[in-house]
């Protein structure tokens, strides 16, 4: 209880402005702290492989409620991959309040000493939220907010220059902050807008976490993200959050793991792991993430990248022991590549799902049989076929899955009101004949 008392004093002395030049004397204590070398505990960890992912989450209770960095694990864990995460979130922490002294993140040896610790691949920082509720890049006097983002992320890169700060930009008080916003939906807005400017100064990856629980709350009023305080997140808002990273480190839908948080049905955790996806995939071209993201180009039945000089292709999970930038394709399914540059830093592709239609036997049905309407459409679809039904999939112009289903007769329902508008493929299983396809519009 102590913890959130302490958190509710976060939106205090918002209104202030400051320079953002960083100081001579802040510089100084970076280049002091930088050298202190504590033991920190990292908890859990993990068995370390070379494929293995290294998280560190450095925040306040909105990262230590309901446990973000375990959830996030966890996540990656129900999908087959290997994460070691790292976690400094104690309450009421921010980045750079003056007042907090070495409470504060860019004055704590502790945070430092952590840094150094592990060879980190990313580093997740959250950051007092009431610091960014003011107008576009207005921020308190009293907290070093910009130069405290910088401060952390120069230590990441000064020991581990392959690594990425994220920076996590959510949400504020279900009811708002008046005068800033008299809802949380318009204290999401307001947080964004903030954090956008602080990538326009310090770089790096936003994850559009606040976007995704705007999301939520405008379309599926009966998920509700907040705790019982409604400031806190509740266990579908850390759900959502953990989403998102996800989808920011790895580059595809959290949909593949088979982890879902105590407390959640299936059918929430499905619309949150989608929501979370397809909100970091629409904010591909303003968030950073496009810019450490190599795309895949497909040619016929080969799939490239180039100014990788290593190259790792994999189909459905599975390494196809390949290593060239070129990869001829010789059946359908989800393809990603991770790569290597000259200074041996990691990056690893979006998935590119690679439709059978090149594949189909000629003794397939043909796409008359299949029956999608209303085409276009914006809120609903309904898929209808001659023929059983056993699974589908909604793939988007970039070769992404976005959305699956399950059935087991003639007609599926699909709900697409949370896609965005444009030209999709529809991919019907039929358990005799495969797959078949079909182009839908969303508008």
């Amino acid at each position: 209880m102590n913890r959130r008392r302490a958190h509710f004093t976060i939106f205090d002395d918002i209104c202030c402005t400051y320079s953002h030049n960083i100081e001579k004397k802040m510089l100084r204590i970076f280049r002091i702290l930088i050298l202190f070398s504590f033991t920190i505990d990292v908890k859990p960890l993990v068995s370390q492989s070379t494929d293995t992912m290294r998280v560190l989450f450095i925040g306040n209770s909105f990262t230590s409620v309901n446990n973000l960095p375990v959830v996030f694990q966890q996540l990656a864990a129900g999908a087959g991959k290997p994460v070691v995460v790292g976690d400094h979130s104690p309450g009421g922490a921010t980045v750079g309040d003056t007042a907090q002294g070495t409470y504060a993140h860019m004055n704590n040896p502790q945070v430092y000493s952590l840094i150094k610790s592990r060879n980190w691949d990313y580093l997740v920082l959250q950051d007092n939220q009431g610091r960014f509720v003011n107008n576009y890049g207005i921020f308190p006097g009293s907290s070093k907010v910009i130069e405290g983002h910088k401060m952390i992320r120069d230590s990441l890169l000064y020991y581990h220059p392959c690594a990425k700060m994220i920076w996590f930009a959510g949400w504020g008080p279900k009811a708002g902050y008046p005068p800033y916003s008299s809802t949380g939906k318009g204290l999401i807005e307001k947080i964004y807008a903030n954090y956008l400017y602080l990538y326009g100064v310090a770089g790096q990856v936003i994850a559009p976490i606040g976007p995704a629980w705007e999301r939520i709350i405008s379309s599926y009023t009966n998920i509700n993200l907040w705790d019982a305080d409604d400031v806190h997140p509740g266990i579908n808002g850390t759900a959502l959050t953990a989403d998102v990273v996800y989808a920011t480190i790895f580059k595809t839908s959290a949909r593949q793991s088979t982890y879902t948080p105590a407390g959640i049905s299936l059918g929430t955790d499905t619309i949150l792991k989608n929501t979370g996806f397809q909100t970091v995939m629409d904010s591909l071209n303003y968030s950073g993430l496009l810019a450490i993201t190599p795309t895949i180009v497909k040619g016929g039945n080969t799939l490239s990248i180039t100014g990788y000089p290593i190259c790792r292709w994999y189909l459905n999970g599975t390494f196809l022991m390949s290593t060239s930038g070129i990869l001829h394709i010789t059946q359908p399914g989800t393809y990603y590549a991770i790569l290597f540059d000259a200074t041996n830093c990691m990056y690893r592709s979006l998935d590119y799902v690679v439709s059978d239609i090149t594949f189909i036997s000629k003794y397939a049905p043909s796409e008359s049989e299949l029956n999608i309407f209303p085409n276009p459409a914006s809120v609903s679809i309904t898929i209808s076929s001659s023929r059983v039904i056993t699974e589908f999939q909604l793939i988007n112009a970039l070769g992404h899955e976005v959305l699956r289903g399950k059935g087991n007769g003639s007609e599926i329902e699909a709900d697409v009101s949370l896609l965005p508008k444009g030209i999709y493929v529809m991919k019907v299983i039929d358990p005799v004949y495969g797959m078949r396809t079909k182009k839908i519009i969303l508008q």
